[in-house]
């Protein structure tokens, strides 16, 4: 590097999970003279968080680790102000999965130190040596993209851009164009900066002469398989159109929306087509996101001006944003008022996950309850999940104060047109609660804007909007916890033991077989003390059941359910069971009842992880379920993307904007 003394090129590398691919692909760049390495990592759990940490100490880079997973263009914002603080004047973005090697990351530098204003990409090859990209071009009128090597023959209806693989520009040009768009959370994001690139006078350059090798979606798939994950599908044909929101006009936003269909089909089908035989998920995606794209264009279409100011008929990357910018589509500013408190309960991964997920969608700031808040407090929306608990007080005094409360809180939200959104955990009101209760509870349904329904079989109320957002998985939540080796012919129930599961009747039923292979464990707290001592009169003496009848804490009970080769929840009704996903998320297969929720559970996860049955558990049941999974165990993991919390607090934000919507509406 010329006078690599006084000149820093920082790397920034934005990791999620990827540990090893970063000491495989980037490890020599460890001691390089005029080399900053910064690794920003995306919390994807503690132990990776506590790996990421170690691998920076050992080879002197710089760690930033972030307390959530902001999304890949907040952690490159990070990463640079991370680098800039080391003394970089010039950056170089490459993905964990990338090699780059000493020699080119010094041409990179040594051409952005001369030529500021160019935003620099090398030609990136396969493994295999074929070209994975050497320039690209987005058709303005429909969002396609084409191959453009070296970014030659770029035509006037396209604008080039260079993949986010492997950038390279310097701080000037960091300055101008003011850092990677934040607003994607993955994908699009390098062609946003590209353009943005081009409009503050800076230009994009393919360096066809300097090479890095790029494992293709090596964060995403294995490397022997041609599917994508479902978060690549749903990213890409959701953020096709928020860039459209973003840079283009009314008349190009509109043409974006109209060939959304096909334009989505094409993305799904860079998986290849033989996905679809294995499982809908990727469809599924493909779907959720370009619906999500297109509310957000739709919203979008309120504002004859675009984003970053440029007419319909200009080109977007000849012309400088010097008009009025408009706000972003996809983060009109919304507070929603949680209907759970600050103080987490405990053992309650689905309140603090959801929490998580809602915190990364952008526009979104969420507010926790107390009765001075939600009587005085200002938010467009609240959120509630069992609007009962609101109503129960610790004695009978607090109970009829807390119903005077929420009596008044309905009416405040009548009258100052604060939308209800109601997510359906359970589809009946409780048992053996009196007439007030059942009025209020009504009461409230009546008022809700929009249900939330955690799966497509749950019938919505008639006459309201409703959305899907399915309910999420907790290998985040359990990642951590250290699993069990599996035990062969061990079944295992567990959970809140309640009258509906059914374990009396697993009891009775496993007792029954005299396969002496077999065991059952069950874990779990009764909730009452006459279905315990059924349980246990159950199991009498067989020494292959052993019962926990207590609550336990995460670590045994994760391994309880990972030393079991079948797990069993004999539920007399399954709608959403949170128990079904821990299952699945710690890799274990389930028999459940028979039902059309399982049904499209099992579609979903691929074969030979949900296995189930008709009529009343028995021995039979259980042997013939064991059997078969000896038969045809299940291949590679569940596939539980779809249920990723970030992609919930994404649709959970447009079910609040929807119901924002509907209540003025319904004003109006």
């Amino acid at each position: 590097m010329q006078d690599g003394s006084q000149s820093v090129i920082g790397v920034v590398v934005v990791n999620y999970g990827s540990t090893g691919l970063l000491r495989r692909n980037l490890a020599g760049l460890a001691g390089v003279p005029g080399c900053r390495v910064v690794v920003v990592d995306n919390y994807s759990g503690e132990a990776e968080r506590d790996r990421v940490a170690e691998l920076c100490h050992e080879l002197g880079w710089t760690a930033v680790l972030l307390d959530t997973n902001a999304g890949f263009g907040a952690g490159v914002n990070a990463g640079l102000a991370a680098a800039r603080r080391a003394g970089a004047d010039a950056y170089l973005l490459i993905n964990p999965d990338a090699t780059i090697d000493s020699d080119t990351l010094a041409a990179f530098h040594d051409h952005v130190r001369a030529h500021p204003l160019d935003l620099v990409a090398p030609k990136v090859l396969r493994p295999d040596g074929s070209t994975w990209s050497a320039g690209m071009a987005v058709e303005l009128p429909t969002g396609r993209m084409r191959g453009r090597p070296g970014l030659r023959d770029i035509r006037r209806h396209e604008s080039a851009w260079v993949s986010g693989a492997c950038l390279a520009f310097s701080e000037t040009l960091r300055q101008r164009v003011g850092g990677m768009p934040d607003g994607y959370f993955l994908y699009w994001e390098d062609v946003d900066f590209s353009l943005r690139v081009r409009r503050v006078g800076g230009r994009p350059v393919v360096r066809e002469d300097l090479v890095v090798t790029h494992s293709e979606g090596g964060t995403q798939r294995d490397d022997h398989d041609r599917r994508l994950s479902n978060r690549y599908y749903f990213y890409n044909c959701r953020n096709r159109l928020v860039f459209a929101s973003r840079q283009l006009g009314r008349r190009q936003r509109l043409n974006w929306m109209i060939t959304t269909p096909r334009e989505s089909w094409l993305i799904l089908l860079r998986g290849g087509r033989r996905q679809l035989l294995h499982s809908p998920a990727p469809l599924i995606a493909s779907v959720a996101g370009s619906l999500a794209g297109l509310g957000i264009a739709a919203r979008s279409m309120r504002s004859p001006v675009r984003r970053d100011g440029i007419s319909d008929t200009a080109e977007p990357a000849l012309r400088r944003a010097q008009e009025p910018r408009v706000e972003d589509a996809d983060a009109s500013p919304i507070v929603a008022l949680m209907s759970f408190p600050a103080t987490p309960p405990k053992a309650n991964p689905y309140r603090l996950l959801l929490e998580r997920g809602l915190r990364k969608a952008p526009g979104l700031k969420i507010k926790y309850f107390s009765w001075r808040t939600a009587l005085l407090g200002d938010y467009d929306v609240f959120h509630v999940h069992w609007p009962e608990i609101l109503l129960e007080g610790s004695t009978p005094a607090k109970t009829a104060a807390r119903r005077v409360l929420f009596a008044i809180f309905l009416a405040r939200m009548r009258i100052r047109r604060i939308a209800i959104v109601r997510t359906m955990h359970n589809l009946e009101l409780p048992s053996g609660i009196d007439p007030i209760e059942v009025a209020l509870l009504r009461a409230a349904e009546r008022q809700t804007a929009v249900w939330i329904r955690l799966n497509t079989s749950t019938e919505l109320p008639a006459g309201r909007p409703g959305v899907t957002v399915l309910h999420g998985h907790y290998r985040d939540w359990y990642g951590s916890q250290q699993k069990s080796t599996m035990v062969a012919g061990r079944i295992v129930f567990y959970g809140l033991v309640r009258r509906y599961k059914g374990v009396p009747a697993l009891v009775r039923a496993f007792t029954e077989s005299p396969d002496p292979t077999l065991s059952l464990e069950v874990l779990g707290r009764p909730s009452t003390t006459e279905l315990a001592d059924e349980i246990i009169q159950a199991a009498g003496k067989d020494q292959r059941v052993r019962l926990r009848l207590e609550f336990v804490e995460d670590p045994e009970l994760v391994r309880g359910v990972t030393e079991a080769e079948l797990v069993v929840l004999p539920y007399a009704e399954m709608h959403n069971s949170a128990a079904v996903l821990t299952a699945l998320s710690l890799d274990r297969p389930v028999l459940v009842p028979d039902n059309e929720v399982n049904h499209k559970l099992a579609a979903e996860v691929g074969p030979g992880w949900v296995h189930t049955y008709s009529g009343p558990i028995s021995a039979q049941t259980i042997t013939a379920a064991l059997s078969d999974l000896r038969q045809h165990p299940p291949a590679d993991w569940p596939d539980l993307e779809q249920r990723d919390w970030d992609l919930g607090g994404l649709q959970h934000a447009d079910a609040y904007r929807l119901a924002r919507r509907w209540v003025h509406r319904r004003r109006q």
